[in-house]
């Protein structure tokens, strides 16, 4: 799979990157490979067919380095994502507090028209325009037609808006006072950090290669509709996952510019304003665990980090084992797939850089 993987991404990343050389092309390669390899395999093991296998990889390899070189202020990337959902994604809304919706392309819109940065080079756009174009033949490839615009939709276009707009509130929160700030924005913050992470679209994704030999597996679609499903990937399993993410990046992420830009991370900013968002987010309204939560974060160490994850561990475990038998009968398939993938997950309780190396 590797192999395969390989000679698939790097031709797309050399593509992309004109402006860097050789070997800074092959650190990123060395940085996004292994993961997103990992990740492919340790979630659909029963699928042989490596050279699909690498192919749902470069989708999401696609994914790492687009949000990676937005996150490092990379405003070719930035205006290449909007064209992305501009063109494959346009009535796309993304869901922020209190059941407010947001057009897809208005969130990147707005953070490029921000940008305090010259206006970048239409040379350098168009091939990381190329490079982030290739999901969508790719996911079409891939799976069934009933499925496609989903899933170029989420995770795709879902993710890169997302993180457009947390980065937006990440700017706005250094230009304002702290508790004003959190009064007016957790929730918009908490739905649109959980949101990024796009759990059903990306579970979706590996799914198509076990529907490709199971033609009688019900479409992603079909087992989505569910409201209790949706529920467990939207609000569960996503909030796990952010979690597990925000754990192991909270030193890098308190490093203002070590990245390029500086990012909120719950683990960072005990606030009880952002804490109370997070948990309601997830069903969990009893104040007890809210101070127990401010406290263990406060506390700015491992044994409060752990009570933390731990909690977020108890509800994506409560959220799945809620789910009616009926829906194991159907779809089986799908909710092992998330499972899994929750799992694998928990590996980014030790950061990004502990990955890379």
């Amino acid at each position: 799979m590797r192999a395969c993987f390989l000679a698939r991404f790097r031709p797309i990343l050399e593509d992309a990157l004109p402006d860097l050389d050789p070997e800074q092309i092959e650190r990123i390669l060395r940085q996004i490979g292994p993961k997103t390899i990992a990740f492919c395999a340790a979630i659909a093991v029963e699928i042989a067919d490596v050279e699909r296998l690498a192919e749902v990889a470069v989708v999401f390899g696609l994914l790492f380095l687009s949000d990676g070189l937005m996150d490092d202020g990379d405003q070719a990337m930035l205006a290449a994502a909007h064209r992305f959902i501009e063109v494959h994604a346009p009535g796309l809304h993304i869901a922020a507090s209190n059941g407010a919706k947001r057009l897809a392309s208005a969130v990147l819109g707005s953070e490029l028209h921000a940008a305090r940065a010259p206006r970048p080079d239409p040379a350098i756009v168009e091939a990381r325009a190329r490079a982030l174009a290739e999901a969508a033949p790719l996911l079409l490839r891939l799976s069934s037609p009933e499925d496609a615009r989903a899933l170029i939709e989420s995770p795709v276009a879902g993710f890169l808006s997302h993180g457009s707009a947390m980065r937006q509130l990440s700017q706005r929160y250094l230009e304002s006072e702290e508790a004003a700030f959190w009064d007016e924005h957790a929730d918009d913050f908490v739905a649109h950090a959980i949101g990024s992470i796009q759990t059903a679209g990306t579970v979706a994704v590996v799914y198509t290669l076990y529907r490709s030999a199971r033609p009688e597996l019900p479409t992603a679609g079909q087992v989505l509709a569910c409201p209790a499903v949706r529920r467990v990937c939207e609000r569960s399993a996503d909030a796990a996952a952010r979690i597990f993410d925000d754990v192991g990046d909270q030193d890098a992420d308190r490093r203002s510019g070590s990245r390029g830009r500086f990012a909120l991370n719950l683990f960072n900013h005990p606030n009880r304003r952002l804490v109370e968002a997070t948990l309601r987010f997830v069903g969990v309204d009893d104040e007890d665990v809210i101070d127990a939560t401010v406290r263990d974060l406060a506390a700015d160490d491992g044994a409060g980090d752990g009570r933390v994850v731990a909690r977020f561990v108890d509800v994506v475990r409560g959220g799945v084992a809620s789910l009616p038998a009926e829906r194991w009968r159907d779809a089986g398939v799908f909710l092992v797939l998330l499972k899994r993938l929750v799992e694998s997950g928990y590996v980014n309780t030790l950061g990004d850089a502990a990955l890379a190396e």
